[in-house]
């Protein structure tokens, strides 16, 4: 139950780019197409899922117990970019030159991504109160929780007809108010996926 309620409460009441505003660049990014979302969206939510769930017995089993501690960031960037490496890796597999060259160029920005080391940080810091599974079950919600916040807005960003849209607000003004209407919509659920539960 803590693996799963930790879950739920990192991918829908506590969403990192929706309800805590982390990670909003790389939204604002892959918005463009639909169709780019479902594999950045899933480059950015393995990387999320992956450095939160290492990075955990990582600081808690090494760093912490060295006194290495002020590390885990770099720590942590590291983890992520050898992850996302390796899903560009297998997602470019069969897919021509420049498609694997380009999403070769977006792993350290994936691997940078403020979602990615939130996650990892935000374990360290409740090393001391958190267990194995609410720290897993939090790395793997917040990547769920990145990866439902970058399909969602894809999609509801390419619904939007720019002609219809005024002038003042085309691009990206339009963009950010999508983005701050969405927000609002996960802030008011805020609370219920978590409480199912407990």
């Amino acid at each position: 139950m803590t693996f799963l309620n930790a879950l739920f409460t990192a991918a829908l009441d506590n969403n990192l780019v929706f309800a805590q505003l982390i990670g909003m660049v790389s939204v604002v990014l892959v918005a463009g197409r639909p169709q780019d979302s479902f594999r950045f969206g899933a480059m950015i939510a393995v990387a999320t899922a992956v450095a939160g769930a290492l990075g955990w017995p990582l600081y808690t089993q090494l760093m912490q117990p060295w006194g290495v501690a002020y590390l885990a960031p770099l720590a942590y960037v590291l983890v992520s970019w050898a992850v996302i490496v390796v899903v560009a890796t297998i997602l470019g597999a069969g897919k021509s030159v420049a498609e694997r060259e380009r999403l070769l160029r977006a792993c350290p920005i994936i691997a940078c991504n403020a979602a990615v080391l939130a996650v990892s940080l935000g374990n360290a810091a409740a090393a001391e109160t958190m267990t194995w599974d609410a720290a897993l079950g939090s790395s793997f919600g917040a990547g769920l929780g990145v990866l439902l916040a970058v399909v969602l807005f894809a999609f509801v960003r390419d619904r939007i007809d720019e002609r219809l849209v005024p002038a003042a607000l085309r691009g990206l003004p339009i963009t950010l108010v999508t983005a701050s209407l969405m927000a609002l919509a996960f802030t008011g659920v805020a609370g219920i996926a978590g409480g199912l539960f407990v």
